[in-house]
């Protein structure tokens, strides 16, 4: 079945370049496109088999590139495409625990989705591993895994002290990361364009100052030093 499937894709694009171009389906994560034209005897694309089950527009956008026609949009278009397919397929195989005993992520995610992204996030959202053992003096409360487009919470957050509003701030904040990467923006760091989106969110100042008030609730403070 895999095989005529790729089989109906390569044809359709054929179909779109008209050109006598041997193309290759390829599994490397690294290979999303890749077009060899230096022979003439030996002209090659290579492509990530991602696109196999791709709609018209993606097939049209690959076939603008392959003719040369290399416009910023259609390159964004692809890798966008790219990483929203390969991330779900990841995904599927992961264990997803979205339901605490006091927050439910995926409907804060649900509605911050809504009212803030316009539906866009296409992250999965799950708690993390179980907060156990000795605090630290340290904690961080969520990430984004941008090979996964996945959303990870600390599950120390799902606690009846822990008010609901801080729970969506740090869910609003790594929907944002999301958001930048998804779009082809480094979301790696607070840059000031990150910063200033995220002061879209009304209870921004209220979270930080609960979370400046309440810190000891997650990690041990600073002891004495030994002399």
């Amino acid at each position: 079945m895999k095989a005529i499937k790729e089989e109906d894709f390569i044809r359709a694009l054929r179909e779109k370049i008209n050109s006598d171009f041997r193309i290759e389906i390829s599994h490397d994560p690294k290979i999303l496109l890749q077009i060899n034209n230096k022979h003439e005897r030996d002209k090659t694309i290579k492509i990530h088999s991602c696109f196999i089950n791709a709609p018209q527009n993606i097939i049209e956008a690959i076939a603008r590139i392959i003719l040369g026609k290399k416009k910023r949009y259609d390159r964004k278009k692809l890798i966008k495409y790219a990483r929203e397919t390969i991330s779900s397929q990841v995904v599927k195989n992961l264990k997803i625990d979205c339901r605490g005993k006091f927050h439910n992520l995926k409907e804060i995610f649900d509605s911050l989705n809504r009212e803030y992204f316009r539906n866009s996030i296409s992250s999965k959202i799950t708690y993390g591993k179980n907060f156990v053992g000795k605090r630290s003096r340290s904690i961080v409360f969520g990430n984004y895994v941008t090979d996964r487009n996945l959303i990870r919470i600390n599950r120390a957050l799902d606690n009846q002290e822990v008010p609901e509003f801080f729970v969506r701030y740090i869910v609003f904040h790594e929907m944002l990361h999301a958001h930048m990467y998804l779009s082809g923006t480094n979301c790696a760091k607070h840059s000031k364009r990150f910063k200033k989106k995220e002061r879209i969110f009304p209870e921004l100042r209220l979270a930080e100052k609960w979370k400046k008030e309440n810190l000891h609730l997650f990690i041990q403070p600073k002891g004495p030093k030994n002399v």
